[in-house]
């Protein structure tokens, strides 16, 4: 069954699965491994105490807002739902044609979406951004209560943390 957020799908997520772990030059090493394509549900949470609603990138107190000079940016949470994935080719990038790609329901966590993961973004009419995975599990942990939501919104729990810098 189709999620019910599916028609206020508002973000996509690239991200590529971890591959084959090889010993390169004496340290243990990920090969890229599978790319997948997530049409998701997000919103964007505003922070609290800041008129722009970010946190402004490097941080004031990260050498008097001088860490990376020259450049400044704003990161921003965002949390929702992963309704559907698609495995995609190696060099699918975000943004191409996606009319060809075969989705499928997302009812539970993925092995490629932990915690930690960094992936490509895009969130409405925005510029692509590079975020990380901060969660992809419910607050129960994806089990109990949290499989019943599943199965109602018909997707995973997915929270990003992203931002692009300036120059």
């Amino acid at each position: 069954m189709a999620s019910p957020l599916l028609p206020y799908a508002n973000a996509k997520v690239l991200v590529t699965a971890e591959g084959a772990v090889s010993l390169v030059g004496g340290r243990f090493q990920a090969a890229a491994g599978q790319k997948y394509y997530l049409n998701c549900f997000m919103k964007r949470a505003q922070y609290s105490g800041v008129s722009s609603g970010s946190k402004r990138l490097p941080l004031e107190s990260q050498l008097d807002g001088e860490m990376l000079p020259g450049a400044s940016g704003d990161s921003f949470y965002y949390r929702g739902y992963a309704l559907q994935a698609a495995p995609v080719a190696a060099d699918f990038e975000l943004g191409d044609d996606d009319s060809g790609v075969t989705w499928t329901d997302v009812q539970t966590q993925k092995a490629y979406l932990l915690p930690g993961t960094v992936v490509e973004f895009q969130f409405g009419t925005e510029a692509p951004m590079t975020g990380r995975i901060e969660r992809s599990n419910g607050v129960f942990g994806g089990e109990g209560i949290d499989e019943i939501l599943y199965s109602e919104i018909g997707g995973v729990e997915l929270q990003i943390t992203g931002g692009e810098i300036q120059g």
